[in-house]
């Protein structure tokens, strides 16, 4: 009989997301990831070679999570339903939220990412930025027009990030306020000939 892994890789990912959550990325040691998980260090170890090695994986899954939730609505012309599709998000999973929007890679990783932690986080990033680039077209925004990019981007992630981040960083919940604040910076957002946007 095969014995089945008591901790998966993911278990430990999600701890360090809440720890980074909560405590900031310095609450994120090897020990208190094992802790929380309620595993031996060894087991985190044996998935994870290091620090960096699994702070990398949960940055990677951060990534490919907010990809999930902006690349839609993007790659469909859809800016204001990305912006609040952020909000929604961040109101329906605060912890990832918090880890994601309150910290960036430099202070979450001991050491630059590598192999397929890299892959994957680049693929994250790419994917955010091919959609970015396809609502862009959509809009009618030329690739060379850099004002118009800047503000879009603006937009639909610097300022709703921005109007989610007090909220988050006295940990509370992102709500109705947030909601209506990034609703409002939408309205400021072109709209795709023949693409009707509902933002409810």
């Amino acid at each position: 009989m095969v014995r089945t892994p008591r901790f998966a890789a993911e278990d430990f990912v999600e701890a360090a997301i809440g720890l980074v959550a909560e405590g900031g990325p310095s609450a994120a040691t090897m020990a208190s990831i094992a802790r929380a998980v309620g595993a031996p260090t060894g087991s985190l170890y044996h998935r994870f070679d290091s620090r960096a090695a699994v702070m990398g994986a949960m940055w990677a899954a951060l990534l490919d999570e907010l990809a999930g939730i902006l690349a839609p609505p993007l790659a469909a012309g859809q800016p204001a339903r990305a912006a609040l599709a952020l909000a929604d998000w961040a109101a329906a999973r605060p912890r990832p939220a918090r880890a994601l929007l309150l910290a960036d890679l430099d202070t979450v990783l001991d050491a630059p990412p590598e192999g397929g932690t890299a892959a994957a986080i680049d693929a994250a990033e790419a994917r955010i930025e091919t959609a970015f680039d396809a609502c862009a077209a959509r809009l009618g925004i030329a690739a060379e027009d850099a004002a118009a990019r800047n503000r879009l981007r603006f937009l639909v992630i610097d300022a709703p990030v921005a109007a989610l981040r007090p909220a988050l960083k006295a940990g509370r919940t992102p709500g109705p306020g947030e909601r209506r604040l990034i609703e409002e910076l939408a309205t400021l957002l072109p709209t795709a000939p023949g693409i009707e946007e509902d933002a409810a």
